[in-house]
């Protein structure tokens, strides 16, 4: 893996944070909808995944 630079690993951290930061916010907003209705099956964010035309559950 060649070296970056400060900017480059810089920008590459707040990339990533993004990334957690929005992850967070899905994972929380379904925390929130199964608190809301606890008999209801929890929603798993990303799920079903889809690859190629195909659906897995």
């Amino acid at each position: 893996m060649p070296s970056l630079s400060p900017t480059d690993e810089l920008s590459e951290i707040r990339a990533t944070l993004a990334r957690l930061k929005t992850r967070e916010a899905s994972l929380c907003a379904a925390l929130h909808l199964a608190a809301q209705h606890p008999t209801a099956p929890a929603p798993r964010p990303g799920w079903p995944i889809q690859r190629a035309g195909t659906e897995l559950h």
